[in-house]
């Protein structure tokens, strides 16, 4: 799946691209006036980050022949889940790379809801000449010089598609392919009530630019190694819940992680196998960073249970029914602190119901 410049475009001129939409023209002309470009997201990507980041990747160096560089950037370990990905090895670690410039003409974030939670890419995303803030999440925190939030769709990866659809730049396999798996995997596999029609639509494009539907699926939940399936029974064996069974959470340690020679990121999953109970409202997994903090993944079965905004409390976010954060807290002080809250929240809606 080869990529390239596209022949129709003039390299002599700058790019002119229809605005179809306002709020994406002060982006669209950012990209006019850029030469080299830095791409990164919030640390630990997942598919809809990595989905978001290459696509634009791709859709650039197709049709922007005025752009002499596209580097895609992350903080923090790539998740070996991904490696299917067309381009995933051209994307570079803050922690390793020897060959980025000083400075970009446009530092673009995607799918990361705050300025912090870009680790150690912050300083070349601040001291781009223009930032971009690429996102979908409610709790966005405004931070780039431009911002294009988009709070109702299903995926960063649906607001890359949207504005290269503004910009009149052909899809081919490598951008659909991208695309989709950040979709995809935000709508989780489109069970999510995120998954709109528009949603459905954008990803019949992206099949018809070449998306495989069956061979992406299969590479995300269909290629698990057996540490990773060992892992999530022993963490939802150990599920907890509160007197009603309406809150159920697991704990999960270094620990447990070394037993069963796993990863962070294969507990992906987890959480939402606790929500599968039939009483449970909100599901938690409390998992054991390196540096002995906790980081919560929360998910809600109600719109009513609004888990973004009990993230905020403890600097996260998110989105209503799904959200995160990182606690201060260690591992066995975590729970005392969130479940009080997550009760009341409960309580409020059973009240109501």
């Amino acid at each position: 799946m080869a990529h390239g410049p596209d022949p129709k475009y003039n390299s002599e001129q700058k790019i002119a691209f229809t605005r179809s939409l306002v709020i994406y023209d002060d982006f669209i002309a950012a990209i006019g006036d850029a030469k080299t470009i830095f791409i990164t997201a919030h640390v630990g990507p997942d598919g809809d980050t990595l989905g978001s980041m290459l696509g634009f990747k791709f859709a650039f160096e197709k049709a922007c022949p005025h752009i002499q560089r596209v580097d895609c950037v992350i903080s923090g370990k790539m998740p070996d889940t991904y490696n299917f990905l067309p381009g995933i090895k051209e994307v570079l670690r803050m922690e390793t790379a020897t060959t980025l410039l000083d400075q970009y003409d446009l530092g673009i974030s995607v799918d990361c809801g705050s300025a912090d939670r870009l680790g150690l890419a912050r300083p070349l995303f601040e001291g781009a000449k223009i930032s971009a803030n690429i996102d979908h999440h409610v709790s966005n925190e405004r931070f780039g010089k431009v911002n294009v939030v988009e709070p109702t769709a299903a995926a960063s990866a649906e607001v890359a598609f949207d504005i290269l659809k503004a910009m009149k730049i052909p899809l081919d396999a490598n951008i659909a392919t991208c695309l989709y798996t950040g979709i995809v995997t935000d709508t989780g596999g489109f069970k999510y009530s995120n998954t709109t029609a528009k949603v459905m639509e954008t990803v019949a494009s992206l099949i018809s630019a070449g998306a495989d539907p069956e061979y992406i699926f299969k590479q995300l939940y269909e290629e698990q190694p057996l540490c990773q399936v060992l892992l999530q029974a022993d963490a939802v064996l150990r599920t907890q819940f509160n007197a009603g069974k309406t809150i159920g959470w697991t704990v999960v340690s270094r620990e447990m992680l070394s037993q069963h020679g796993a990863l962070d990121e294969h507990l992906d999953g987890v959480v939402e196998s606790i929500r599968r109970v039939d009483s449970v409202l909100v599901a938690v997994v409390f998992k054991e960073t390196e540096l002995g903090k906790t980081k919560i993944s929360i998910r809600s079965d109600s719109h009513d249970i609004d888990v973004s905004a009990v993230m905020g409390l403890f600097g996260g976010g998110g989105h209503r029914m799904a959200a995160g954060c990182t606690m201060e807290f260690p591992l066995q002080d975590a729970p005392a602190q969130l479940l009080p809250i997550l009760e009341e929240k409960v309580s409020q809606k059973l009240l109501v119901s």
